[in-house]
């Protein structure tokens, strides 16, 4: 039995050939690996169509991840600076830490004067309140980028979706093409084997027994030579189709990855939104917004204690400027930090947190920027006969 399933499967390896193709799996943080330029089959980017389209989706990438590298550092270098403001505060003594800590604990205790006035109106809790007066200003922009972040990401998730099933439908006509492939060569070997088997039969009734089977040699060698013939066009066919089609899964993977780039960014963007303003959505940041902005509009009706505040506010804005602080203006909405060493270090964690998904953004997007560039230096190495036409299309896309 054991010699028999070896024999049966030496002969699936042969006529099959290399048929089977494994399920590709899609990770979103992973992009599919593409053949380098100069490993691709020869003359594969002698056509000039080809070429544009491949430097031009590979500048697209570098460029899209160029301008995301360019945010995440300007969002990076403003946590940074923050978390040298906190280390300054921390290891400032004497008077002026004293003063600090004695401006701060008068804002805490006035915002707690003015919850408790307004107690009965209050629909968020205090971290929820903390959380957003820290980010008040830029919050009405955050809910609409976050709005058209999802959206787009929705779209994009479709687009992915459709080039699966485009990817999905090659890799069906490429299976099916190689079958008739296989199919061609297992034939043509079928009926090589019948005609010289009708042949030796033709030879052993003719010297045998002395017939004439002249004709049946004649309509042996006919009916070979059509059928050989009908095979081997078929053959030609289906490995004309094969080539199409890989041509066609290489244009669909580079077309992918591009769309993937982009889906990777905007999920990165939206988990780094969700994770600043604790959200699942923007709804729930519209929803959360919306409640604040009641809470602050009852509190106006206090005007002695705002001004207070105002007051307090400015004074530590002033002392904090005076010790060297770069952005003292913040920390008038997170003076907690300034009484309990507890919640600062809350705080730095939080900052910390937040410049470890920045840098991991912008490691991804600069590795996108290093390979789209190495993609384009392998295609001029490997064709050196159209550098200059490569770099007139990166000019050009440099210029627009």
């Amino acid at each position: 039995m054991g010699f028999f399933t070896k024999l049966k499967e030496i002969w699936r390896k042969w006529f099959f050939g290399d048929l089977e193709d494994e399920d590709e799996e899609w990770d979103e943080n992973s992009l599919e690996d593409e053949k380098p330029a100069g490993e691709r089959k020869a003359g594969y980017f002698n056509d000039a169509d080809t070429r544009t389209v491949y430097v031009l989706e590979t500048l697209q990438q570098m460029s899209e991840a160029a301008g995301k590298v360019e945010q995440y550092q300007s969002e990076y270098d403003a946590v940074t600076a923050l978390l040298n403001d906190m280390e300054q505060i921390e290891n400032l003594v004497g008077d002026v830490h004293d003063s600090i800590t004695t401006q701060a604990q008068r804002i805490e205790k006035l915002e707690k004067e003015r919850r408790r006035a307004f107690e009965d109106g209050l629909i968020l809790d205090d971290y929820r309140m903390d959380l957003l007066k820290r980010y008040e200003d830029g919050i009405p922009a955050a809910i609409e980028k976050m709005k058209e972040a999802e959206k787009y990401r929705r779209l994009v998730k479709m687009d992915l979706r459709k080039m699966e099933a485009e990817k999905a439908s090659c890799r069906y006509q490429m299976r099916e093409a190689m079958i008739t492939l296989s199919n061609s060569r297992g034939v043509a070997v079928i009926c090589a084997v019948a005609v010289i088997c009708a042949i030796i039969l033709l030879a052993i009734l003719q010297y045998a027994f002395g017939m004439d089977v002249s004709w049946g040699y004649m309509m042996t060698g006919g009916a070979g030579a059509i059928a050989l013939t009908v095979m081997f066009v078929k053959y030609q066919d289906a490995a004309k189709e094969i080539k199409k089609l890989q041509k066609a899964r290489d244009k669909i993977t580079v077309l992918h990855n591009t769309v993937k780039i982009r889906y990777v960014n905007n999920t990165n963007l939206l988990s780094y939104m969700y994770t600043k303003y604790d959200v699942n959505s923007s709804k729930d940041l519209e929803a959360d917004w919306a409640d604040y902005i009641d809470v602050m509009n009852a509190r106006i009706k206090d005007e002695k204690l705002r001004q207070d505040l105002e007051y307090y506010y400015d004074k530590l804005t002033e002392t904090l400027r005076k010790c060297g602080i770069q952005d003292p203006e913040i920390w008038t909405r997170q003076v907690r930090a300034l009484v309990d060493p507890r919640e600062m270090v809350e705080v730095r964690h939080a900052l910390i947190g937040r410049r470890g998904k920045l840098r991991e953004h912008l490691e991804y997007n600069k590795q996108i920027t290093g390979r789209a560039q190495d993609k384009i230096k392998d295609l001029v190495m490997a064709y050196p006969q159209y550098a200059d036409e490569i770099e007139g299309i990166v000019s050009r896309y440099d210029a627009g």
